[in-house]
């Protein structure tokens, strides 16, 4: 009798088999535009679920705008060489370690605006290329601190507009490319983690600039979420960190009342 084949072999040679008869050039999921060959447009469909199958050599994707509450976990190993994926305006709800397996060539990453809760640890693990990487709006109360590990080429995080009380500093020390921080519109807690935090961004106001609108910035906003409801769609603000827990407005000379109290 012949030794049966390993699950893994067998697994391979059904994915390579995919590949054959997909082929580069399998035509745009049903409802959607392919207005050049590495770009496929499916926004505002009010979709479901991710439309499949896409060409397997789709570089932009862009599906924001529709009622998309997964991204399927094998998703990436057939569309490695997606580049730009715009997911805005979904209903995504959570990411799962190891959604992004396989995005060895992710540079853009727009999550914004969806149902996004928490981050847990080595969320965005693969993507070690993202350049940019958007959470913004969405309802984010935790962000553990090894959510952003491997993501040694990040140049632009912005997680404003959510529900951050606090945010652990060794979660952004694990960006060294990082020049772009959007903090803004979080309720966030004065205490001396925030302390903390608001130390880490003065220490790097040299590699994170602010002053410039059109520039980078590092900013925990002024006005708390109301203000990151009312800016959503503007340039981040240029001006320095400056927090207001609750309502009530500090900067820098209240940090110490802050811990002490």
């Amino acid at each position: 009798m012949r030794p049966r084949a390993a699950p893994r072999a067998a697994a391979a040679l059904g994915f390579c088999s995919l590949l054959l008869l997909l082929g580069p050039g399998h035509a745009c999921p049903a409802g959607c535009t392919c207005t050049d060959p590495h770009t496929v447009d499916c926004r505002d469909r009010g979709l479901p679920s991710v439309p499949d199958p896409f060409p397997l050599d789709v570089r932009k994707l862009l599906v924001a705008g529709n009622r998309i509450q997964h991204i399927p976990e094998d998703f990436f190993i057939f569309y490695g060489d997606l580049v730009y994926l715009d997911f805005r305006n979904n209903s995504l709800r959570s990411l799962e370690e190891g959604t992004f397996s396989g995005s060895a060539k992710l540079a853009f990453l727009d999550l914004s605006y969806n149902n996004l809760t928490q981050l847990g640890a080595g969320a965005f693990r693969s993507a070690g290329r993202l350049v940019r990487l958007s959470l913004a709006n969405n309802n984010l109360a935790g962000v553990h601190e090894a959510a952003f590990e491997t993501l040694e080429s990040l140049q632009v995080l912005e997680l404003n507009g959510n529900n951050l009380r606090s945010l652990s500093v060794a979660a952004l020390a694990a960006l060294p490319a990082l020049r772009t921080l959007r903090l803004d519109g979080n309720p966030w807690l004065c205490d001396c983690d925030f302390a903390h935090l608001f130390s880490w961004i003065q220490e790097n106001a040299s590699k994170l600039p602010k002053g410039e609108p059109a520039g980078g910035q590092a900013g925990l906003g002024e006005g708390g979420r109301e203000q990151g409801e009312a800016t959503r769609s503007q340039e981040p603000l240029g001006r320095a960190p400056r927090v207001e827990p609750d309502g009530g407005g500090f900067g820098a000379t209240a940090l110490d009342e802050c811990c002490s109290g």
